[in-house]
């Protein structure tokens, strides 16, 4: 069992400054189509049927991985995998395991944030049937918006309501 601290509705300017440094796979490896297991992959097709045309005021779009298990949002775009692999910074024995690491409670999910090298942050929601991971783009994780096309977004905000997706579709549990 991994004990982290929680925290309630922190804004996600704080999270930036709590993973900087702590950067992992970015850039085309990070909008790769998941390919998750049987179970998973039924979950995460659930949760894609539920997710909304606006996040945040921010508008539905088709990424260029498009599948079942993507989604995004915006430009520069949010955007959603469901079914990835557990992160190495959460495997134990894995050299890049973060005992210690911080988990923020939006929206009533679990998320650990992952700083990115392009400034942009990954968080993965944990402790449910299936990992997913949304990224926010530098201009929103500093929940000041500043996106274009759709006037930005906050962050915090973006990941309350994906969080309630994600409670209607993919129970609590561990993968």
């Amino acid at each position: 069992m991994i004990l982290r601290p929680r925290l309630r509705s922190l804004p996600v300017a704080v999270v930036l400054l709590a993973v900087a440094g702590s950067s992992s796979v970015s850039g085309a490896a990070a909008r790769a189509v998941p390919r998750p297991p049987a179970q998973e992959a039924a979950r995460c097709r659930a949760l894609h049927a539920q997710l909304p045309a606006t996040v945040a005021g921010l508008r539905r779009g088709t990424p260029r991985s498009a599948s079942e298990f993507t989604a995004q949002w915006g430009t520069p775009a949010v955007f959603l995998r469901c079914g990835v692999p557990r992160p190495e910074a959460l495997r134990a024995g894995s050299p890049h395991f973060d005992r210690y690491g911080s988990a923020w409670d939006l929206g009533g999910i679990e998320w650990y944030p992952q700083q990115q090298a392009d400034g942009s942050v990954r968080f993965l929601a944990t402790k449910r049937a299936a990992w997913v991971e949304v990224t926010l783009p530098k201009e929103y994780a500093g929940g000041g918006g500043g996106g274009s096309g759709d006037g930005g977004a906050d962050g915090a905000a973006v990941l309350e309501e994906i969080a309630a997706h994600i409670k209607m579709t993919i129970p609590e549990g561990y993968v």
